[in-house]
């Protein structure tokens, strides 16, 4: 299925690009989210209309991302979790435990764009977690997981 993209899309294209995809993947989640629409005479027709109106909103995208990235860059966080002696956490700490804790230090970040490439954390440690706000904008930060102090 030909379509007609209205976003940037990581590893497909630019705004404007005709591309060929996949039609489940067209259907259910390029045209649902806005990012493109069917490669049709109207549509293309339309979208030279509205053409620089899409490149102001995508510029305006673009620097309301580059700003975030740069208030959390270099940023370090402590998560608590509950762990053994030895170090290993009972459970695990994904991205919505970061997402949770950068948001309660002041900078909102959704789960979506926390980024762990090797999963999850199982062990009491510091790593470094990139975070994607927009396809050409990506930070990392700090994070520091640390077991629990409990009072017996």
């Amino acid at each position: 299925m030909q379509v007609i993209l209205l976003d940037k899309v990581q590893n497909l294209g630019d705004l404007g690009e005709i591309v060929n995809v996949k039609s489940g993947y067209a259907r259910n989640y390029l045209i649902p989210q806005k990012k493109a629409s069917r490669a049709t005479e109207e549509n293309i027709k339309a979208f030279e209309a509205q053409k620089a109106e899409l490149i102001a909103k995508a510029k305006e995208s673009m620097a309301a991302a580059e700003a975030r990235a740069e208030s959390v860059n270099g940023l370090a966080v402590t998560v608590s979790a509950n762990a053994s002696p030895e170090g290993h956490l009972y459970g695990s700490v994904g991205p919505r435990e970061i997402a949770e804790k950068l948001t309660e230090s002041g900078y909102p970040v959704d789960t979506s764009e926390v980024i762990l490439s090797e999963g999850a954390f199982k062990e009491v440690g510091e790593y470094q977690v990139k975070l994607k706000f927009h396809a050409d904008v990506k930070t990392e930060v700090t994070v520091k997981v640390e077991a629990e102090v409990t009072e017996a």
